[in-house]
């Protein structure tokens, strides 16, 4: 049976300052966008898009709603963490799922986040598929693109708004679903990426 496809994005807490960073300062989750697809057809089997609220600085997360269309008042509607790792895990199931990003940040972003709370992080290393990584490797590119770029060169219909978890998560999807029909294989390009866990 072909695996199924999570394809998610968060938006996240940065601190860019040259000084002030609080002690133990990590990047804490404030929105999930997640679509699902069936590893067969890639039809879509259902979405996930929660905000979350910041339990450790949230000093830091109302700076960074800046670089995001995030606002106060949708964090206050939040869920918690572990809330939005449930309802992801009911999307997500280890070894049979691939759990599709652009990028390496949101692994380690979901990795530190577990560890801080204390809780397991239910997304194994081996399902992790980073996409930019991928389409660099695809068309041997010097620099990895961006999304916008990547979607933009591959003529991928864009939907939505750039920076919105689940407009962002959609997109990576449309993006994944042109590259795997143009030819491009997924368990090849897994095959040559590093098999230990992400190392915190």
């Amino acid at each position: 049976m072909a695996k199924n496809f999570l394809v998610t994005d968060f938006e996240f807490t940065v601190y860019t300052k040259p000084v002030g960073k609080p002690r133990g300062f990590f990047s804490e989750i404030l929105e999930i966008g997640a679509t699902k697809l069936a590893g067969d057809n890639f039809e879509c089997v259902g979405n996930i898009q929660s905000f979350v609220k910041p339990q450790f600085y949230p000093k830091q997360a109302k700076e960074s709603l800046n670089f995001s269309m995030i606002t106060m008042a949708d964090l206050k509607k939040g869920i918690l963490f572990p809330e939005m790792i449930e309802r992801m895990k009911a999307h997500y199931t280890p070894g049979e799922t691939y759990f599709v990003a652009w990028g390496d940040a949101d692994f380690k972003v979901i990795d530190t986040a577990c560890k801080r709370y204390k809780i397991d992080n239910p997304v194994l290393f081996s399902d992790y598929l980073d996409l930019a990584a991928g389409y660099k490797q695809l068309f041997e590119k010097e620099k990895t693109p961006s999304l916008k770029s990547a979607v933009e060169e591959q003529k991928v219909v864009m939907e939505g708004t750039w920076h919105t978890a689940l407009d962002d998560a959609i997109n990576t999807s449309k993006l994944l679903v042109k590259l795997i029909e143009d030819g491009w294989d997924v368990e090849a390009f897994m095959a040559t990426q590093p098999k230990e866990t992400y190392h915190r």
